[in-house]
């Protein structure tokens, strides 16, 4: 019977047995499972961080720096709500404290009372740093607490940024005001080497007439003694002048108190006409209404004639119509009454009709009175005005007078004082000549002061405008604050970089299944015995070679599926995927065959050492740098270090090259593996001759 015929009857009897059959699935499930849900489980994790909670808590209270109102603090919270890093949670001192008892939070960040007050002594003797206080929450969950860490590094370079933009631009606004100031103080220099050049002429002018100066004063001499004889016949005609003024003031205040009195009888005339003017004004309204009743009364008179008259004529027409009534007494004498009403009313009409002619005529004569009247009060008017406008210049002559002679008195006075005077200036005029003299020297050593400072102003002007221009050269753009603040930029290149945390930690998980799927393998199916009766230990040997290297490519086959069309896991080569994750598994499959083929149970114990030994040492998670020297050593001689390299060169780097090389070294440690698992069978060959040879 071949070794193959062993192996098909051996799946033929897994058949039969379907617990046996669905323990086979599951090892070959586990692989996928193991590696499936340690990769979606960590596949972003970095990518999740807006859930996790954060408590902020501001106690800044502010500061003013240079005149402006810093709130830092405030500031730094509303920009934590623009950032989506985190879920932030803006609570009080003692909202944090319980949200990190109760496990809520996985850290607290504390902004100070004195935050901005620290930050605003950048520019002082002896700064003092601004403080944030961090405060993770590590009892909860280290690694939350390591990514808000890192997390509060960059949000500290972030502020940090922030004060020294305002701390530069408060620095760039100085140095305008430097600039300015300079470009003020080169202006003036500029003027005062202009002013100190004039100063120099005027000062040799000054020289000049400063000798005129000196040779005029013996001309005043001669001029101030006849100015004091002139003063002597000064004072003399000024006591005549006071005499004449005298005289003139007393008759000129005789004269203002006749002129005082015409102006009171002036007055008192012009309020007579005015009363004049005013009763004829009333007598002129009173004929008016005279004369307009008049015409009333005529006009009323004429048609009391008029009815009258009509009424006599009736009643004659009646009495001759009839003649009863020509008879009747009564009605005769009535007749005769209306006939005498008619005629009286008559006579009464004519009367009002010469009334109202006399009173038209008063009316005029009263009109041509008030104009009269009005025409005398305003000659009266003007006649007082005159008469007062004349009292009072009277006044003001006599005024004149008194001053005039007070004048004259001060005259004299001030004759005779200038006299004194001219004495005086006689003797000044004398020390005006040897002043003179010194002034003259003084001025050519002011001159030769002035020749020095011509010069040393050019030079400040010069040193100041130079000075000016090189500071007004300083930029200070908001690019230029931004360049102060952060003069380095990091520029990442991405061409090395996994977009996702899964990618990087793939092949380490998946190099733990398949690890992990060959060792459960050996708790299901023996290694050493075969079901088929009398089989040699050759034909064991590859059955169950064949039957561990059937699950085996069966758990890379699942687990790759899984990865890469339900995880969706991006590799370079999914053929070479495929093709890496069956050597790996081979290889894992055959050592821990050939471990617990040896050892059994003991072999077992000894495959769960070496999977703790490469979870350590296989550099799978941190770097090889960071492990132990000792584990840096052993690294090298492990299965999983080679499968985790050609994992990531096929996901990662997509250096072909290595992943051969990686595949070459897993296929020594399968060889080897493999080898020493049929030297086991090998030595039961001899064993079984012999014991068919004694029971022979």
């Amino acid at each position: 019977m071949s070794v193959f015929q062993v192996f098909w009857k051996e799946m033929k009897l897994l058949g039969k047995k379907p617990m046996v059959l669905l323990t086979l699935a599951g090892v070959a499930l586990l692989p996928m499972l193991y590696s499936s849900f340690l990769v979606e489980g960590s596949w972003d994790p970095y990518g999740q961080t807006s859930k996790l909670p954060i408590a902020v808590v501001n106690l800044d209270q502010g500061a003013d720096y240079e005149g402006k109102q810093l709130h830092i603090g405030e500031d730094f919270a509303r920009e934590l709500q623009k950032n989506n890093d985190f879920s932030w949670s803006f609570v009080s001192q003692e909202q944090a404290k319980s949200g990190i008892s109760d496990n809520h939070y996985y850290m607290t960040i504390t902004i100070p009372e004195q935050f901005s007050q620290d930050a605003a002594t950048l520019t002082e003797a002896e700064p003092k740093q601004a403080e944030i206080i961090f405060e993770p929450n590590s009892d909860y969950n280290f690694v939350g607490a390591q990514i808000g860490s890192s997390a509060i590094k960059e949000l500290k370079s972030k502020l940090s940024v922030q004060i020294t933009e305002a701390y530069t631009r408060s620095m760039f606004e100085q140095i305008d005001k430097i600039s300015d100031g300079l470009g003020k103080a080169g202006s003036g220099a500029t003027e005062l080497q202009d002013g100190a050049g004039k100063l120099g002429e005027g000062i040799t002018t000054l020289k000049t007439n400063l000798n005129k100066l000196a040779s005029g004063t013996a001309d005043v001499q001669v001029g101030v003694k006849q100015l004091a004889s002139g003063a002597s016949d000064l004072a003399k005609g000024a006591g005549t002048l006071k005499s004449g003024t005298a005289t003139l003031a007393s008759g000129l205040n005789e004269l203002s108190a006749a002129a005082a009195k015409l102006d009171a009888g002036a007055s008192s005339a012009s309020n007579g006409a005015a009363k004049l003017e005013a009763g004829l004004q009333a007598s002129s309204v009173g004929s008016g209404k005279l004369s307009a009743g008049l015409t009333a009364s005529e006009k009323a008179s004429a048609q009391v004639a008029a009815g009258a008259s009509q009424v006599a004529s009736g009643l004659e027409q009646l009495v001759a119509s009839s003649p009863e009534l020509q008879s009747n007494e009564q009605l005769a004498q009535l007749l005769a009454a209306s006939r005498q009403v008619a005629s009286g009313s008559e006579q009464l009409h004519d009367g009002q009709k010469q009334l109202l002619t006399g009173s038209t005529e008063l009316a005029k004569g009263q009109k041509q009175l008030l104009d009269g009247a009005a025409k005398l009060s305003g000659g009266q008017q003007e006649l007082a005005q005159g008469l007062h406008t004349f009292s009072t210049k009277m006044k003001e002559a006599a005024a004149g007078g008194q001053k005039t002679a007070e004048g004259a008195s001060s005259l004299q006075a001030g004759a005779a004082k200038l006299q004194t005077g001219l004495g005086k200036l006689n003797g000044g005029v004398s020390d005006l000549a040897d002043g003179s003299k010194k002034l003259d020297d003084g001025a050519g050593q002011l001159a030769d002061g002035s020749v020095k400072l011509v010069d040393g102003s050019g030079e400040l002007a010069s040193q100041l405008n130079e000075a000016a221009s090189k500071s007004s050269e300083v930029q200070s753009s908001d690019s230029t604050v931004s360049m102060f603040a952060a003069p380095v930029k990091i520029t990442e290149n991405t061409d090395h970089k996994l977009s996702h945390y899964g990618l990087g930690i793939t092949p380490y998980f998946l190099s733990l299944a398949l690890f992990m799927g060959a060792l459960v393998f050996t708790t299901v199916f023996s290694l050493r015995e075969s079901g088929i009766a009398n089989a040699t230990p050759t034909q064991r040997f590859v059955s169950r070679t064949m039957t561990f290297t059937m699950v085996s490519l069966l758990q890379s086959i699942i687990a790759d599926t899984v990865l890469l069309y339900v995880l969706k896991l991006e590799v370079h080569s999914k053929p070479l995927f495929f093709l890496f994750t069956i050597i790996t598994s081979l290889t894992f499959t055959w050592i821990v065959q050939m471990l617990v083929t040896w050892l059994d149970n003991p072999g077992r114990f000894a495959v769960i050492l070496l999977m703790i030994l490469q979870l350590t040492s296989s550099a799978g998670t941190f770097p090889l740098e960071m492990l132990p020297d000792w584990m840096q050593k052993v690294n090298p001689w492990l299965p999983m270090t080679h499968s985790i390299i050609g994992f990531k060169a096929i996901v990662a780097s997509g250096d072909y090259m290595v992943m051969r090389e990686q595949m070459l070294i897993l296929g020594i440690f399968a060889i080897i593996a493999l080898a020493l698992t049929f030297l086991y069978f090998f030595r039961q060959t001899g064993k079984n001759e012999e014991i068919q040879a004694i029971t022979a």
